[in-house]
């Protein structure tokens, strides 16, 4: 079940419990905790995000826009 950006406040962490697949959603979590972390590996987020193209290219999509906000 795929879940688009729908609203302009939406946040990666709203998003992130919209997902009902595990494994993305695990995916999702790992990269939103990466995010924060003051030191972030580019290495990290990069592979992270290559994993969830693979999965899911929609949820690739929504994602990366709401990391550009």
């Amino acid at each position: 079940m795929k879940k688009s950006v729908e609203k302009e406040d939406e946040t990666l962490d709203t998003y992130v419990r919209k997902i009902g697949d595990q494994e993305l959603k695990g995916l999702l979590l790992k990269l939103k905790n990466e995010l924060r972390k003051p030191d972030v590996a580019r290495d990290t987020i990069t592979n992270l995000l290559s994993s969830i193209r693979r999965k899911d290219s929609e949820v690739f999509d929504d994602v990366t826009s709401l990391i550009k906000k």
